[in-house]
């Protein structure tokens, strides 16, 4: 087999290996920290007040989408806080974008199968080597055009109920920075690719501090509270796509508390 034919047939092998790696459908995910149970009440005391803030940079508009889930499983939105059985309070804390790395594992895994190609069909070190150089440039080629766009959002839960008496609360907090480890997708060509990366950014923020506050006070509320962490994923998505599918999925979340 001539070296221009051993390119073909590696370049194909290539192309065959690596198309495993693009996610041409998109793939969503939704995860919260923990649980969340509240009382259920009579019909007639299903009122809620919701407020949402939006510290992300990124032009989100979650409220209304819980406010028709909430809706349409029988609770009525109210004005006052005063007035409300539930008060559920959102925060967006971060909408971020991040890319896999893949052209370096491509270009490696790609220059296996051509190797291997080379040397089933010639005992020459120059054919092998052409064809495993070859193989090497289009699957890394071919590995950075399949890259998967990835979304990120993060939203922080704070609900509040109307207990029947008053309560006696004994509440210590000890924060620090929360953080999103990124992992490879399943998949074999996967496995040779490189690590998910910030676009947009290239440091990040770890604090060394923690800060512990004991309070104690008498309220009449019962606080939950919980963080919910949504990702969509698909080859070459853009924010105006991801945005709409990572509130759904939220606000459903947010919406099967109650």
């Amino acid at each position: 087999m001539t070296i221009s034919k051993r390119l073909v047939v590696s370049t194909v092998l290539a192309s065959l290996l690596l198309g495993g790696c693009a996610t041409t459908e998109l793939q969503t995910s939704a995860k919260m920290t923990q649980s969340i149970f509240i009382n259920p009440v009579a019909k007639s005391k299903r009122t809620i007040f919701v407020a949402s803030r939006n510290t992300s940079g990124q032009n989100i508009n979650l409220e209304n989408k819980i406010l028709n889930n909430i809706e349409s499983k029988g609770y009525k939105v109210v004005e006052d806080p005063e007035q409300a059985t539930y008060i559920l309070m959102i925060n967006v804390l971060y909408c971020d974008k991040k890319m896999e790395n893949n052209a370096a594992g491509g270009a490696a895994a790609a220059g296996i199968a051509g190797a291997s190609v080379g040397a089933y069909n010639s005992n020459s070190g120059g054919s092998i080597a052409g064809a495993t150089i070859g193989a090497a440039v289009v699957g890394g080629l071919l590995a950075k055009l399949t890259e998967d766009t990835i979304y990120q959002m993060q939203v922080d839960i704070l609900i509040r109920e109307k207990a029947n008496g008053k309560v006696i609360t004994l509440n210590t907090n000890t924060s620090g920075q929360a953080s999103v480890n990124d992992e490879q997708k399943a998949g074999f060509m996967n496995t040779f690719a490189g690590s998910v990366k910030n676009v947009d950014a290239t440091g990040n923020l770890n604090s060394n501090l923690n800060n512990a506050n004991t309070q104690q006070y008498e309220t009449d509320f019962i606080e939950h509270k919980t963080m919910l962490f949504a990702e969509a994923t698909k080859m070459k998505l853009t924010l105006s796509e991801a945005i709409p599918i990572l509130e759904d999925k939220i606000s459903s979340q947010i919406s099967g508390l109650f």
